[in-house]
């Protein structure tokens, strides 16, 4: 959910003027009045001082720094590109390398690099501005006690735009000891200090709240924003921090409610619209409560008011040239990839596979450190090559299996079509972006590998924090941008969904090998579902039987180890019992997607099917009537009555069933999406 970031008050800190041997005393005189004007927001008078003062000492870098950064202030920061060349020649003045963070070893440059590091947090490459930062903050405790603060601050936003909430939190944690209680030291000044530090708490808080939320420590985040709600209440970043809470909490008509009351005709002072966070998040809440197409549509408002805003920019610097034109706070305002992400989850829910392809194939290319989008990607490939498997279910469609007969009597032959499973071989190379199996071969391994080889093994080692704020094994995080970090036992779900899905995958390309393997790491997986294991039989036993493995794959395929098909981990049963009887824990009904078989009569009528098929390719026919006839289940599963009706013809007229089976495939249950939280919420 969107939560204001809080604006970076004074985006360029002013240098203020050392008086140095050869500085004659007018010439302190005008730095003195120059600063004077400028903490009086008279930026006009103060650049006028500072073309007295730069023709005087026109090789000082301070002074050149302290021009263009007066300079860059009177033009209501519209004038990005000319005060980064300003920098760079005062750079040039001061002889140090502003692209080299190491190269910083003058406490006096300090301001230099934390003024580059804002530039380029608004242009939004956090991580060349947080080495910026990690290497400024080695000099934190020399350096200017207003400056401390907004780099400690500023280094706060960083480490949560880069998603590693932990160091966020604890970069809090040290400030609120250090930075912000600095300089306490009698009567006057320590009351003076105190109004400073009343000042910043409502901007800690809200960074401590931020960082709770992107942890999900659900506890700790209702107190503070239980004081937040106290002393802020109509502070539009409180409200969405508390609409994302109670949205993470499962009250999703709470959360709408919260969104509801804040205006959203404006900008927020951190130059983000308002318009686009709203549409964007009512859609990520609508995802939740599957009303799939209803959140495609708030997606689609929020695409429209994103460009509207874009073009309302690109219009002010149309005659300007690169950034100038577009204020500071407004050049990283596009939040495109992020709806694209969003758009595309959002589509593929709807079964719009291809759609939904387009969008993630393009968000990909930003966010392509992310192991769930992968996996969406594959399933989007999964789906444009087949929708479900009702379709092949319906009698006109088994019956393709046999074309015809030829001959009459004992000479009687059936003449065998290709049957259900139809290869389609891909045109071109996997690694041109397709909806093919091959492409969703490639995005599953690229997902594989971006999952930590074993993300439960912190849960030995629990560390505590110095402060009261304890690490525990579940907050061992997996960046996933454009949404929150994936705690241990999400990447182990998304682990085994990705497992299954490589299985199905292969099973398609007819690399039996590689399903086989796949399906084995399936079932070895600590937590597993019912659902996920029964995929896990199924698609070894497919495999199995390909490979020539029957007596193997008989063993999987018996119905009796069918005992559970939910989608929730055993332990987990309990806690959503409890929030269907408690109404206000959670408000979403049901998975994000149909799973397919629905009971469990079904899914042992698959097995057995399954089962009956594999007994009658290795020839024992009686043994494959018994499981379709006499101990078929009483249910209206219509898969059984072609085979029994051919099994009674071979037993009466020595058919080659085999050969008939073989081109009939196995009955495969296609995999379907875990009710995984994947909307991301600004």
């Amino acid at each position: 959910m969107a939560d204001n970031k809080a604006k970076n008050d004074s985006d360029a800190e002013m240098e203020t003027s050392m008086p140095l041997p050869q500085v004659t005393e007018s010439q302190k005189e005008l730095a003195s009045q120059a600063m004077s004007e400028f903490d009086k927001k008279q930026y006009g008078s103060c650049c006028s001082l500072m073309h007295k003062l730069i023709a005087q000492r026109p090789t000082d870098p301070k002074v050149a720094h302290n021009k263009a950064v007066a300079e860059f202030f009177q033009s209501g920061f519209l004038t990005t590109d000319e005060f980064r060349q300003q920098l760079s020649k005062v750079c040039q003045m001061a002889h140090v390398n502003i692209d080299n963070s190491e190269s910083l070893e003058d406490v006096d440059h300090s301001v230099i690099y934390f003024n580059q590091a804002v530039i380029l947090y608004h242009l939004r490459q956090y991580k060349a501005a947080l080495n910026i930062l990690d290497k400024l903050f080695q000099y934190i405790e020399p350096l200017e006690e207003a400056l401390a603060k907004k780099a400690t601050m500023l280094l706060v936003e960083l480490y949560l735009c880069t998603y590693q909430p932990e160091k966020a939190m604890g970069m809090v944690h040290y400030a609120e000891k250090t930075v912000f209680t600095a300089g306490k030291n009698a009567g006057e000044k320590e009351n003076k200090e105190d109004q400073v530090d009343e000042a910043w708490k409502p901007k800690i808080s809200l960074y401590k709240t931020r960082c709770l939320l992107m942890m999900k420590s659900m506890k700790s985040c209702k107190r503070e924003i239980k004081s937040l709600m106290s002393t802020q209440a109509m502070n539009t970043a409180v409200i969405y921090l508390k609409s994302n809470f109670e949205h993470l909490r499962g009250n999703h008509k709470k959360a709408m409610k919260m969104l509801g009351s804040v205006s959203t005709s404006d900008f927020t002072e951190a130059g983000e619209c308002m318009p686009v966070m709203y549409n964007n998040n009512l859609g990520c809440i609508h995802f939740h409560l599957s009303k799939h197409h209803l959140g495609a549509f708030h997606f689609r408002k929020a695409f429209q008011e994103n460009e509207n805003a874009i073009k309302d920019i690109k219009r002010g610097a149309e005659h300007n040239k690169n950034l100038s034109g577009k204020t500071l706070n407004s050049i990283g305002m596009s939040r495109h990839f992020e709806l694209l992400y969003n758009m595309g989850i959002q589509l593929l829910h709807c079964g719009k596979a291809m759609p939904a392809f387009d969008c993630l194939v393009e968000a990909v290319q930003v966010f392509r450190s992310n192991p769930r989008l992968w996996l969406r990607l594959a399933e989007c490939c999964i789906m444009a090559n087949r929708q479900n498997n009702d379709e092949d279910r319906k009698l006109e469609k088994r019956l393709e299996v046999i074309q015809g007969s030829d001959g009459s009597g004992i000479h009687r032959k059936l003449r065998l079509g290709p049957g259900l499973k139809k290869d389609n071989p891909s045109p071109g190379t996997p690694a041109i972006p397709a909806a093919t199996h091959e492409f969703a071969a490639l995005c599953l391994k690229n997902a594989l590998h971006l999952l930590p080889e074993d993300p439960l093994t912190a849960e030995k080692v629990p560390i505590e924090d110095s402060d009261t704020v304890k690490i525990t094994p579940e907050m061992v995080l997996v960046t996933a941008p454009p949404g929150n970090p994936l705690k241990a036992a999400e990447v182990a779900s998304l682990r085994c969904s990705i497992l299954a899905a490589s299985a199905y995958v292969a099973l398609c390309l007819n690399d039996y090998t590689l399903a086989l393997l796949h399906a084995e790491n399936l079932l070895k997986q600590p937590k597993l579902t019912g659902a996920q294991r029964y995929l896990g039989h199924l698609y070894m036993a497919e495999a199995q039987v390909a490979m020539d493995k029957i007596a193997d794959a008989i063993q999987l395929l018996n119905p009796e180890l069918v005992v559970d098909i939910s989608l929730t981990l055993p332990e987990n049963k309990t806690e959503q019992d409890k929030s269907e009887r408690d109404p206000e824990a959670s408000e979403s009904k049901g998975y994000f997607y149909p799973w397919s078989p629905k009971d469990l009569t079904r899914a042992k009528a698959i097995a057995q099917y399954n089962l009956a098929t594999a007994h009658a390719i290795r020839g024992e026919y009686d043994k494959a009537g018994q499981n379709l006839g006499e101990r078929c289940p009483p249910s209206p599963y219509y898969l059984v009555a072609i085979p029994f009706t051919t099994v009674q013809c071979v037993k009466h007229n020595k058919i080659d069933l085999a050969a008939l089976f073989a081109h009939g495939d196995l009955v495969i249950t296609k995999q379907r999406r875990k009710s995984n939280v994947d909307g991301k919420e600004e």
